[in-house]
């Protein structure tokens, strides 16, 4: 019976994490049809977690596309005040998300912001 203790907060929290990985996708793919993106594949990995293959876009598109999943978390923690371990999970997804790791979407908004800034730079020169 001291196992259910531990297991039913674990089992709670890994399923609100499971729900926010989810909702993080969806905002990404909700940007990405609404910026006219077309969306190739959704799928699921164990070294991945759940991910999406889309039309590549410009540096732009791309920057908002990214940077869409770790704001719907945060959406997510400023509107979830009822449920705060679901507030925890968001919070934790959109920070580990944004942190620039290769593969992850700080990484990707990174990349895009520095092919922006590139692209401003020779645009003055010209």
């Amino acid at each position: 019976m001291h196992i259910l203790r531990w297991l039913y907060p674990f089992a709670q929290g890994l399923g609100l994490g499971i729900i926010a990985m989810l909702l993080h996708e969806c905002g990404h793919l909700i940007v990405a049809v609404a910026l006219g993106l077309r969306v190739k594949n959704i799928g699921m990995k164990w070294n991945k977690g759940l991910y999406t293959v889309r039309q590549q876009g410009t540096p732009l598109q791309n920057l908002v596309v990214a940077a869409a999943g770790p704001l719907t978390n945060l959406l997510l923690l400023t509107t979830g005040a009822g449920i705060p371990l679901f507030g925890l999970a968001n919070f934790c997804y959109a920070l580990a998300n944004m942190l620039p790791i290769e593969g992850s979407d700080g990484y990707r908004i990174a990349l895009c912001w520095q092919q922006l800034r590139s692209g401003q730079v020779k645009e003055r020169r010209t």
